[in-house]
């Protein structure tokens, strides 16, 4: 997408100035730093999941990476059950984080910064206009958020239904019953 058709989109026009400051592309206010893997062309899981589980997959991811552990001591230090460990195990699956269990001790294959830029996110729950202000950053994820935007605000209309042959019957009856 042009950074045209994205400033059209985000409301400026052909302004360039932005209500919020720039901080650059890779400094995040709240500190964390954002990890820039290549783009990957394979489709990400589509799941949505609480702030909680978010956070509780994300203490997983690197409680892993320091150490291999076993599963009572994870289990203990994320507070959690056994069938919400397996369920967790089973989610970074599908979400491509790799996790070897031998010897009773679980371990992660890749690195936590890795792991953790495939973890899903909550929705965040965005406006259109903050759809829109994200989506005109010049970076792969503002490119994604600005070709996501443009699917939902280009959608066709749906086309209108035909009435079922039970309803044309009973409007035929009316028609024939007026005249």
């Amino acid at each position: 997408m042009t950074r045209d058709r994205r400033r059209l989109l985000s409301g400026r026009g052909s302004q360039s100035q932005s209500a919020i400051p720039s901080r650059g592309p890779d400094v995040v206010p709240t500190g964390l730093s954002i990890t820039t893997n290549p783009p990957n062309t394979r489709r990400r899981p589509s799941v949505h999941i609480t702030l909680q589980r978010a956070a509780r997959l994300h203490r997983l991811v690197w409680f892993l990476a320091e150490t291999p552990r076993t599963r009572d001591t994870i289990l203990a230090h994320l507070t959690i059950g056994l069938r919400t460990f397996y369920r967790e195990l089973e989610l970074l699956k599908r979400c491509g984080v790799k996790v070897r269990h031998r010897n009773k001790h679980y371990t992660l294959l890749a690195t936590a910064k890795h792991a953790e830029g495939r973890l899903p996110f909550p929705d965040p729950q965005l406006s259109f206009a903050e759809m829109a202000e994200l989506a005109a950053c010049p970076c792969a994820a503002g490119s994604r958020l600005a070709d996501l935007l443009a699917a939902v605000i280009n959608q066709p209309a749906p086309a209108k239904k035909r009435p079922s042959s039970a309803a044309r019957k009973k409007s035929n009856r009316k028609k024939g019953s007026s005249a």
